[in-house]
């Protein structure tokens, strides 16, 4: 249900129309201009081009709360949108950017992320997403296509096809549920099951004779917290949490109240070059209902980068003499999206082992807040 006070804030700002704009100041009235954005600190900065980043504090509580009603709306359809905005088909023809768009825009510019598209949509649920690297999905589907056709010997002069991935992935998380233990788990450097498999860094650790490890980050899902990582990454969001460490499941799902068991999150892509096929592109104005335009208001919708905490990470390995090497590991089963070309992989589960035990992994899975990373072999 959308709650009134809030649509009403939304569409009586609407009116106010959009005569110029800058993403660092909208407004020389207020100190506490609508984005408010400046560089960030160099320490922030540098942590930028690490494969996976968390900030917590990203957005303020009214915003997390009026973006969690906007994104309700908006639904699981793919939308995209061309930076900068101030350029942007939709701002020229004065159908100003939706507020998902302008706090999407504000996010990348304080990260110094100068990706020209954006791909976004949003979720509400808690629900078992199976481990995946986003991809151009529907350049994937002609690939498919043309891949079928080739081997029917329709067409004997296709060559090999690769999948195009994004720049970066990001996951922002905007009102989660009392109840809700479903964080989001990244394999960096990793890009399908098959990789899994392989490990990290194969050919050296081959030579050396080291096990074959796979770093895993586990993110909880935490209100106001920013997820960074490597668009070619494999990430996935288990339900129940330590699904991965159960032969089966029994029982089906809780998704309300929503209080309880919602998981409203903004998950978006970056691309640069052009943005991913048959994706609406800059039609907010078409699309979207005049609830979604982003009014032009003196708030901030988001922090101000200095207020923004990166989270490090911690380590859970039952370790006394390397990384890695552990008297105790745990089986872990993990469940793969997509075809078989998706996957990298013939089965739909990949088994490993944890470097952890069994009761520290669950320990990482159920955390309701610290960022973990361990360690998966083959």
């Amino acid at each position: 249900m959308v709650n009134a006070s809030l649509l009403y804030f939304i569409l009586f700002h609407q009116s106010i129309l959009v005569s110029s704009f800058s993403i660092f100041s909208l407004s020389t009235k207020s100190s506490k201009s609508y984005l408010l954005v400046k560089s960030l600190s160099a320490a922030t900065t540098s942590s930028s081009s690490s494969p996976i980043t968390v900030y917590d504090n990203v957005l303020p509580k009214e915003s997390c709360d009026i973006l969690h009603e906007i994104a309700s709306i908006s639904g699981l359809g793919h939308k995209a949108f061309s930076r900068p905005l101030s350029s942007s088909p939709s701002f020229q023809n004065l159908d100003s950017p939706t507020m998902i768009e302008t706090t999407l825009d504000a996010i990348l510019t304080a990260l110094g992320d100068d990706s020209t598209f954006v791909e976004y949509w949003t979720r509400q649920e808690w629900r078992h997403i199976e481990a995946h690297a986003d991809v151009d999905e529907h350049l994937a589907k002609e690939q498919d296509v043309s891949i079928s056709k080739n081997m029917n010997g329709d067409d004997d002069s296709l060559g090999p096809f690769s999948f195009r991935y994004p720049e970066n992935g990001h996951v922002l998380y905007v009102k989660i549920g009392t109840q809700v233990q479903g964080p989001t788990c990244v394999f960096p450097n990793v890009q399908s099951g098959g990789d899994l498999i392989m490990g990290e860094d194969d050919a050296k650790q081959s030579c050396s004779g080291e096990k074959k490890l796979t770093e895993t980050m586990i993110v909880p899902a935490v209100n106001g917290r920013l997820l960074r990582f490597q668009g070619d990454a494999l990430h996935a969001v288990p339900r129940p949490a330590d699904l991965w460490l159960k032969s089966f499941v029994v029982g089906a799902p809780e998704y309300h109240p929503e209080e309880k068991w919602g998981r409203s999150v903004i998950l978006f892509n970056t691309w640069k070059g052009e943005p991913p096929k048959n994706v609406p592109l800059d039609q907010n104005g078409l699309e979207f209902s005049d609830l979604q335009k982003a009014p032009l208001m003196q708030e901030t919708l988001v922090n101000h980068v200095q207020e923004w905490d990166q989270v490090t990470p911690k380590e859970k390995v039952v370790n006394d003499n390397h990384r890695g090497e552990s008297s105790e590991s745990t089986s872990v089963k993990i469940w793969l999206l997509g075809n078989e070309r998706r996957r990298g992989y013939p089965m739909r589960t990949v088994k490993m082992k944890a470097a952890s035990s069994s009761s520290s992994l669950k320990e990482a899975l159920f955390e309701s807040h610290n960022v973990s990373k361990i360690y998966l072999s083959s």
